[in-house]
């Protein structure tokens, strides 16, 4: 489990549920909805940055690749 500190409203999160995807929930209202799943790993993701500056994500697994 990891976390995180914001400076503002949160409208976008990226996790992974201990799994070789990565969901990315965004917040309608008061509900969290599942907007996207990414793959690209074949074992169990176990990191993930999001630049705000450049809106990407990376991603590192359990055998050291990196996606972006």
């Amino acid at each position: 489990m990891a976390l995180f500190t914001s400076r503002g409203p949160v409208a976008e999160v990226a996790l992974s549920l201990n799994n070789n995807e990565v969901n990315i929930y965004g917040r309608a209202a008061s509900e969290w909805k599942l907007q996207e799943t990414l793959q690209g790993h074949d074992l169990r993701v176990t990191g993930i940055d999001w630049a705000p500056s450049t809106n990407r994500i990376v991603t590192c697994g359990a055998v050291s690749l990196l996606c972006i």
